[in-house]
């Protein structure tokens, strides 16, 4: 097995042990889960920072690392601007679309819809969600399915995201929302630990934060891409499609934020969870997924990089010459975790 894996024996050892840590410890809930309520809602009584990391494990995809890696490369620290362009929508979810989820006892969107708008509103929209929510985890589990086929070359696409999916239902079956939240705390803590380690072992090459900062070229230090033009990175790109369309659809048409939501023990853990998460936890967040592509520029400045790397490699390459045996199999491990935080969310969500 070891001859097909790519990394060393200590690499695959940690992520095999990551994926039996994680079955065992979402599967532990189940005991917690003995009626419809604590299925959906965990019993209601999460504390605010559970509910806000599990938000970051959600949000952090296992695209953000190579997506938003390559970003960096190509457009500097302005690739940030995709995680923190929530926060205009953070006074209308907070004085508005909470308290009526609370106040009026909503337990789904189609729901919802339904009261406001009527049957047949209802059943489109209930047709819409699923659409987007498979879709969401069906794009997740291919890049999946790619890093793990990468890894270990006789494993096929195909069977590593069917793997992953069953591995992930069972524990979600298991256990519910309180598994859901539980497991995305320690899969949100080992999202942003990997990501700095990345940092730190690419501050420790290239000889301290002074020397990194120096050759990271001017243009890319800019924590706002150009208000508009051709890049794809431009401000009012990124504000339309980021901040203002997809934004609103995750926060408020989203099934499973609302079960998550609802998973607070109080309206107000659910106000202060989504203020943490949107002013604190998703600009750390940003910087953990992207920083890879800051150090590659970085790297090739002073000569350290590869010559005919392209930014969608960046994230693999500044891995690899960072990391040691052992921290490249967490590394990985971060990557599914980054997968199965946002599947078991959207499964559960569509069990609803």
């Amino acid at each position: 097995m070891t001859e097909d894996f790519i990394g060393t024996p200590i690499d695959l050892t940690v992520i095999i042990v990551y994926f039996l840590g994680i079955l065992a410890f979402g599967s532990y809930f189940a005991r917690y889960t003995k009626t419809t309520t604590d299925f959906f809602f965990a019993g209601q009584r999460f504390a605010w920072w559970l509910v806000a990391f599990s938000f970051i494990a959600t949000t952090v995809g296992s695209y953000s690392f190579i997506k938003y890696s390559e970003a960096a490369y190509t457009y500097g620290l302005a690739s940030t601007q995709s995680y923190t362009n929530d926060w205009m929508w953070m006074p209308l979810l907070v004085l508005g679309w909470i308290p009526i989820i609370y106040y009026q006892r909503i337990r789904s969107i189609p729901e919802y819809f339904e009261r406001r708008f009527g049957t047949i509103n209802r059943g489109l929209y209930t047709s819409l969600l699923l659409l987007y929510m498979l879709g969401y985890v069906g794009i997740n589990l291919y890049t999946l399915g790619i890093a793990v086929h990468a890894l270990m070359p006789s494993v096929t696409v195909l069977q590593a995201a069917i793997a992953v999916a069953c591995f992930t239902a069972i524990y979600v079956t298991a256990g519910g929302q309180s598994s859901v939240i539980m497991t995305d705390l320690a899969q949100a803590c080992l999202l942003l630990a990997a990501g700095f380690l990345i940092f730190f072992g690419g501050l420790y090459q290239l000889g301290g934060f002074e020397n990194f900062w120096t050759h990271v070229p001017p243009e890319s230090r800019h924590s706002l891409g150009e208000f508009s033009g051709k890049s794809n990175l431009s401000f009012v790109k990124i504000f339309w499609q980021d901040g203002m369309a997809n934004s609103f659809a995750f926060w408020f048409v989203n099934q499973g934020m609302v079960l998550r939501f609802l998973s607070a023990r109080s309206e107000r853990d659910a106000k202060k969870a989504v203020l943490f998460n949107a002013l604190i936890l998703m600009p750390i967040a940003s910087f953990a997924v992207c920083n890879a592509g800051l150090l590659g520029r970085a790297m090739d400045a002073v000569g350290m990089f590869p010559d005919g790397i392209e930014g969608s490699d960046a994230f693999v390459v500044v891995s690899n010459m960072v990391t040691f045996p052992g921290l490249f199999g967490l590394i990985m491990a971060a990557l599914v975790a980054a997968l199965m935080s946002t599947a078991d969310t959207l499964v559960n969500g569509m069990s609803a």
